[in-house]
């Protein structure tokens, strides 16, 4: 392996109108759009996303298992979790502004995280938190932490 290649985990999310997520995404969430792959058609084959330093990428719909919520009546298998720097009540505050729909507000878990739950345009989840200092505190009765 040459250099510093480090192993990357990106999450591809696919969109009926992708051009449109980008957008919205860009706009109430706070991603910067990166780069864009198009096909001879104009379609997004690729493009990223970033958000203080994460990325993740936007893809239009290209096969029967490669869908939007949209298209699935609103299912989703997976949540994407960003984890971040910024603070999380102030993206939430802005997410809500730009049009965000909320699925659960912010919340102090006792692990020490606050996140808050968004579905973007076409139904994907996202996750949003931010660890904070000093804000651990003991699990819910019979709950249990386990550490490798």
């Amino acid at each position: 392996m040459k250099g510093n290649m480090k192993t990357a985990v990106t999450s591809e999310l696919y969109y009926a109108d992708p051009d449109a997520a980008r957008d919205w995404l860009s706009k109430v969430f706070g991603f910067t759009k990166g780069l864009v792959v198009r096909d001879s058609t104009g379609t997004i084959v690729f493009s990223e996303m970033e958000i203080d330093g994460g990325v993740v990428a936007v893809l239009a719909e290209h096969s029967d298992f490669m869908r939007s919520p949209k298209a699935a009546k609103g299912m989703n298998t997976q949540s994407v979790q960003i984890r971040f720097t910024l603070n999380i009540d102030d993206h939430y505050a802005h997410a809500v502004k730009n049009g965000a729909v909320i699925v659960s507000k912010p919340e102090t878990y006792f692990f020490g995280d606050r996140s808050y739950l968004a579905a973007d345009i076409e139904g994907h989840i996202w996750s949003f938190g931010q660890r904070i200092d000093n804000s651990e505190r003991p699990p819910p009765e019979g709950w249990t932490i386990e550490f490798p």
